[in-house]
């Protein structure tokens, strides 16, 4: 009896195939099915003993991803997991002429090389982000790594589109999140200048004034992680934080 045919047979990776940056191999790919050659990307992540026991990032990446879109959050679209022994595989749409966030930021530090590819001005992208993530959290998303490299943006009729990437950590609530839960999701965006801190609190509370504690401990938070990252790059020379 033939077996059926699995998700990493339908999965093709062509010579020179892009991979991205991060922890885990994540590479672009074409899934073949059904006559169609599909641009996808594959996140190949290494299996522990705990994602033995309790479940793979990829089945988490692959519940959050389906959550998002529930909720009415953008995502690139999840199209599955494969288990491979000892490695998983979670595979989702590409999204085309996509930057990272993370491009906008380190052009404004003037650290950025090579600028992003999509055209939308700095203070467009902070306060369209500080509108997409207001929506995140009033839909009960504590997404936990909301940071530079996992928000990618695209541009919709001179207007940044969002996608949420590298959603293992998320974790998803029946009500609004909580102040803290906020506070610690918004510390994770690059933003370094106590300017730019405003005007995506700005967009984030919308007619209401932000309040005076909320702006100072997020100020702190993100002091505390830029501490943090540097004593991190010290000990490790070798892999230069972009991060911030």
């Amino acid at each position: 009896m033939t077996e059926p045919r699995r998700l990493s047979d339908e999965i093709e990776f062509p010579d020179g195939a892009t991979r991205h940056p991060g922890r885990h191999v994540v590479v672009d790919a074409v899934l073949r099915r059904a006559g169609e050659a599909v641009p996808v990307v594959v996140k190949k992540t290494l299996k522990s003993l705990p994602e033995r026991l309790f479940g793979s990032r990829s089945d988490r990446a692959l519940e959050a991803a389906r959550e998002l879109i529930a909720r009415g959050l953008p995502t690139p679209e999840p199209i599955g997991v494969d288990d491979l022994g000892g490695e998983t595989w979670y595979v989702c749409r590409k999204v085309e002429g996509a930057s990272q966030v993370r491009d906008w930021f380190l052009e404004r530090d003037g650290r950025g090389f090579p600028p992003p590819r999509v055209s939308v001005p700095f203070p467009q992208l902070v306060a369209d982000l500080g509108l997409l993530a207001r929506r995140m959290h009033d839909a009960g998303v504590f997404y936990r790594d909301f940071s530079d490299g996992n928000v990618l943006v695209t541009a919709e009729g001179g207007a940044p589109r969002f996608w949420l990437v590298d959603l293992t950590r998320a974790r998803f609530f029946p009500g609004p999140a909580g102040a803290l839960r906020r506070l610690r999701d918004l510390s994770r965006l690059g933003l370094n200048r106590a300017e730019d801190r405003k005007l995506l609190l700005a967009s984030y509370f919308g007619s209401k004034e932000v309040p005076a504690w909320f702006e100072k401990a997020l100020s702190a938070l993100r002091t505390r992680i830029l501490l943090w990252d540097d004593w991190k790059d010290r000990l490790r020379p070798w892999k230069w934080s972009r991060r911030r």
